[in-house]
């Protein structure tokens, strides 16, 4: 009777493994022979059967096997393009004998995220240069106004003088370049490069960028630093990108509301950095929220569903996190956290 019962039971786990939409090979490290691979696993690999052995598959999957420690080998998530599909998979070590290696086929997935994202962007688009162009006009007219009186009086002034007023110009070309450099937040796809970023700096120049907009909704922001905060360890075009989308989403959520107000408060947090974004808006139901990161969930009339799943990507890909607090009709609170910089005090 338990053998009998021994038998379904193994019988059950094989169908469930032939059936399963993912790719399973398992690899014994003992005997160097791959044991076992599901059907899934055979149609991915299928134009490559001569890849479907032990030694093939280690070389393809896990070239990093015998050279690092296992533990930072084993139950990561990895990406392969191989041939026409995107592969995701993460391989486990079991029983210290055995590699179970699971594989997804990603690039549907993978595709409706990469247009998503630009459609993120285009949406963002003009809310971003409706700051530029107001931006850049008051530092190209001082510029201008500058020059002017330095070339009407060249033959006057004294050298000291003239260094003030170039001075002054490199300083408004400075302001220039900052907002030239923003609109590489829209590159997403690149690699994070994460370095040192002073908080309070930053977000001075970001609110300067969205406030001329935000203030022709009637809409009031302002920041709140901590004392004991000063750097953090992020990549500024990801951090630029994500808080504009988190300002979007409060800004179309203060809509019909009065007295409208976002604040954006910075914490330290042990060995990390909270930066809350805070509005008055309508706020969420326990519903919504339950959703929030449901691909293609939606309250918006002309939503994607996907800005949230971006937001959190972008948020990861800096080593972060991002939690999400909401009361309807109160307001919402969406705290990122962020590795504190290293030249924290």
């Amino acid at each position: 009777m338990a053998h009998s019962e021994n038998h379904l039971e193994n019988s059950l786990y094989a169908s469930i493994m032939e059936t399963i939409d993912l790719g399973i090979v398992i690899l014994d490290v003992k005997t160097r022979e791959l044991i076992f691979k599901n059907k899934f696993a055979v149609e991915i690999f299928q134009q490559t059967q001569n890849l479907l052995d032990y030694r093939n598959l280690l070389s393809l999957l896990l070239t990093d096997y015998g050279s690092k420690p296992e533990k930072e080998i084993f139950g990561k998530n990895y990406t392969l393009r191989f041939k026409n599909r995107l592969l995701g998979y993460t391989p486990y070590m079991i029983a210290d004998n055995f590699i179970w290696i699971i594989i997804r086929d990603i690039t549907e997935r993978s595709r409706l995220e990469s247009i998503a994202e630009a459609v993120n962007s285009m949406d963002n688009i003009s809310f971003v240069f409706s700051g530029i162009r107001h931006e850049l006009g008051n530092p190209i007219n001082s510029i201008k106004m500058t020059l002017s009186v330095l070339k009407r009086n060249l033959s006057e002034y004294s050298p000291e003088t003239v260094e003030k007023y170039v001075d002054r110009a490199m300083t408004e070309i400075s302001r220039v370049e900052f907002l030239l450099r923003a609109l590489k937040s829209f590159s997403i796809f690149e690699k994070p490069e994460i370095q040192d970023v002073q908080i309070d700096d930053f977000l001075t120049r970001f609110i300067a960028l969205v406030r001329n907009d935000l203030h022709q909704s009637g809409i009031e922001i302002s920041k709140i630093v901590g004392l004991n905060v000063t750097n953090i360890s992020a990549d500024p075009r990801l951090l630029h990108q994500v808080l504009l989308n988190l300002i979007t989403n409060a800004s179309d959520a203060l809509e019909d509301q009065k007295n409208k107000k976002i604040t954006i408060r910075v914490i330290k947090q042990e060995d990390l950095v909270a930066m809350i974004v805070e509005d008055n808006g309508c706020g969420m139901s326990k519903e919504a929220q339950a959703n929030l990161f449901k691909p293609f969930y939606t309250t918006k009339t002309r939503g994607t569903g996907l800005g949230l799943m971006i937001t959190l990507k972008m948020v990861t890909l800096m080593k972060g996190n991002m939690e999400i607090n909401s009361i309807k009709d109160k307001g919402t609170s969406v705290t990122i956290l962020i590795p504190e910089g290293t030249r924290n005090a």
